[in-house]
């Protein structure tokens, strides 16, 4: 018994505790069943999984089969394997008595046994199976990589258990999916009831309490205008999108203006995105969009395939210009009554934000540009640096002047010189480890490359180059000052102490040591094992011209015998060699004050057949001339513009342009080149260099 009298509000306080009763017996029922089915779904999913993991075991086993068989490494595969077998065995486990595995998403999660007598069973059979395989893959323990034997009997056992396992699996998800199907219509008979219950319950109300209806109809004008007013005022793009892609009759004010028109309601979607994006982004977006329409689809996994998440779209404005804006569109699912009506669309102008973010993006990366180029600078001798932007101006200098030449006929040679100055210059900054400039001389190579062989090549053609060459100018303007304001500062505020003495015999050149370094960039990428060794006079004994040419053209060598003779450690070892390539040089001083340069590799030599088909590749001669010239000509052929015996390109080679750069350098110091080479033993370049006129003067 209450205490007071409710008097008229008896029926609206029993009507309305009968109706929270019933709410709160059908939001326990929801709760419980809900999470039932969202166990079961856990379980479908790694049931799924344990299919591709018995896939995977078995592909798995037989490639550490064929790698073991071809000896090959397979210690990763072997990882794979015990990782596979790992995931597979403790999700089998918890199937079967509970326990924890890891998600999909590789986190621990606690899987509780499934209880249904015929998943048992298919869970047993598949123990029995999997029992013996899982001993054997924990047998090769942490081994490594498992012998042939062990290998191909792991292999067998995949291939013996595999498909049984699939279709157990298979049994599995297929009954995961059966259990979850009757707790959903389990679920939706709870909420069929509960609903019609509460629609009994609310006729009740309805019936007594029609004034309170009225009331409520007042209460739901003002929601209304205060929609409205959001609409008005917000400053997103809001709209009601179906899955016909019709865009709802209602919008915010804001919409508009965001997207570039006023013609909304109820218009195509995807009509209105058409002119903003390219075919290939409407496509998936309007894929995506079926996606969220579909409620087996879970929202929050597809939400990051979002293709509208940042549109960029040019807008034509007047006298012919276009403005660049980026747009974010976000996708929500509506419901109602548990099924998907629409998506609620939230439409942004993100331009500022991105323009910021480009910006800072900008601003970083010039700072790490500068930071690594300081880097760069302070890693290399003053001497050194001064000397090779001294000879990188001069190099620019002189493409300026091939840039500047008038006349037709020619581009060729035009193009062929440009590539020889660029390609010394790029060998050289590589050399010193100086990647930041290394890296655009490499790029104007590039544009050169797809100048080579046109025929007819205009002016206008040159205007990428000249582009080129001024923010190469600019750029090492930049290092010039760098350099000096670093020696400034090294000057005032540097105090060495004394060097410990060194023994002049055992003490290795400094440009010795960057060949050195250089040698082991290039073979890292090359993936070679090479070793430069050095014997001669010290260069500083050279007039300076001799010391960069000698400097330059020894880049060139290296880059070439490390990429075109050098053999891969394998193959050097099928052929009884050192698995690590050698390169000796060796400089000597003539009488006359010139210098005489030897380079020889130990790599695979000369190949007068792979030069023959360089040259006709190249259009040097037709098939019949390469066919009738003899060796000496064919291995001259080796010092001309193009012809390279490698068909792909990449930074290293590619495109005949190292040894031209030594043989144009080799032409104007009057010098003289010798080349000898043994098929699969050696290659040996030996040049003289006479003294230089100005070496000359100072002797008089």
């Amino acid at each position: 018994m209450l205490g007071f009298d409710l008097g008229k509000y008896r029926t609206m306080v029993v009507s309305i505790a009968l109706f929270l009763v019933l709410d709160l017996g059908v939001l326990i029922l929801n709760f419980v069943i809900s999470s039932e089915i969202d166990k079961d779904a856990v379980n479908i999913n790694l049931a799924g999984r344990q299919r591709m993991l018995s896939q995977r075991m078995a592909k798995t086993a037989l490639q550490i089969e064929a790698r073991n068989a071809q000896g090959q490494p397979s210690e990763k595969e072997a990882k794979e394997l015990a990782q596979a077998h790992a995931t597979f065995d403790g999700t089998l486990n918890a199937f079967i008595a509970g326990g924890n595995t890891l998600s999909g998403a590789g986190k621990d999660i606690h899987v509780e046994r499934i209880d249904d007598a015929h998943a048992q069973a298919i869970l047993a059979e598949a123990k029995g199976l999997w029992t013996p395989f899982s001993t054997a893959v924990r047998g090769l323990g942490d081994k490594g990589a498992p012998s042939p034997e062990a290998a191909a009997g792991i292999a067998r056992q995949a291939e013996a258990v595999n498909l049984s396992l699939l279709k157990l699996m298979n049994d599995l998800t297929t009954r995961c999916e059966q259990l979850s199907s009757d707790k959903a219509t389990t679920l939706r008979m709870v909420q069929v009831s509960g609903i019609t219950l509460a629609t009994i319950n609310f006729l009740i109300i309805l019936f007594h309490f029609l004034r309170h209806l009225r009331e409520s109809d007042r209460l739901v004008e003002k929601a209304r205008r205060e929609t409205d007013n959001i609409l008005q005022t917000t400053q997103e793009g809001l709209f009601l999108l179906d899955d016909k892609f019709a865009m709802g009759t209602q919008h915010s004010k804001a919409l508009a203006g965001i997207i570039g028109t006023d013609r909304i309601a109820e218009q195509d979607f995807l009509a209105i995105l058409r002119p903003m994006v390219t075919q290939k982004t409407l496509d998936t977006a309007k894929e995506y969009i079926e996606l969220l329409f579909q409620p087996e689809i879970k929202e929050k996994l597809v939400a990051s395939l979002n293709p509208l998440n940042h549109v960029e779209i040019h807008q034509a404005q007047g006298a012919g210009e276009m403005s660049t804006r980026y747009l974010q569109f976000g996708f929500n699912r509506v419901r109602e009554e548990g099924r998907i009506t629409h998506l609620l669309v939230t439409a942004n102008d993100i331009t500022r934000r991105v323009k910021l973010e480009q910006e800072l993006k900008a601003t970083e990366e010039r700072a790490k540009g500068q930071m690594g180029m300081l880097v760069e600078i302070l890693q290399v001798d003053p001497s050194d640096m001064h000397r090779f932007l001294r000879a990188a101006n001069e190099g620019l200098g002189h493409i300026n002047n091939h840039l500047m030449e008038q006349g037709g006929g020619k581009a060729e040679q035009k193009i062929n010189a440009i590539y020889r100055i660029t390609h010394r210059l790029k060998g050289d900054a590589g050399a010193l480890g100086l990647s930041m400039l290394a890296t655009p001389f490499h790029e104007l190579e590039e544009v050169l490359d797809g100048l080579r062989g046109r025929p007819n090549v205009t002016g206008e053609e040159f205007l990428p180059i000249t582009v080129h060459l001024k923010a190469l100018f600019e750029q090492l303007e930049t290092v010039g000052s760098a350099v000096t304001r670093i020696a400034q500062m090294r000057g005032v505020v540097t105090v060495e102490p004394p060097r410990p003495q060194i023994d002049p015999a055992e003490a290795v050149p400094r440009v010795v040591s960057q060949w050195q370094a250089f040698t082991r960039q290039i073979a890292d990428r090359q993936q070679r094992q090479v070793q430069l060794s050095y014997s001669g006079i010290d260069l500083q004994k050279l007039a300076p011209v001799l010391q960069e040419s000698i400097n330059s053209m020894v880049t060139q060598f290296v880059r070439n015998a490390v990429v075109h003779g050098i053999e891969p450690p394998a193959e050097r070892r099928a052929r009884g060699k050192p698995e690590s390539g050698r390169i000796a040089v060796y400089v000597s001083q003539r009488e006359d004050g010139g210098a005489d340069l030897s380079f020889r590799d130990d790599g695979k030599g000369l190949s007068i057949a792979k030069l023959r088909e360089a040259a006709v590749r190249a259009g040097k001669l037709t098939a019949e001339e390469a066919a009738t010239l003899d060796h000496r000509r064919i291995v001259a052929l080796i010092f001309e513009p193009g012809v390279s015996t490698r068909e792909a390109v990449d930074e290293d080679a590619g495109r005949g342009a190292g040894l031209d750069a030594v043989k144009d350098m080799i032409a104007r110091l009057g010098g003289t080149v010798r080349i000898g080479s043994t098929p699969g033993e050696y290659c040996h370049f030996r040049i003289s260099l006479p003294a230089q006129p100005e070496q000359l003067a100072a002797a008089a």
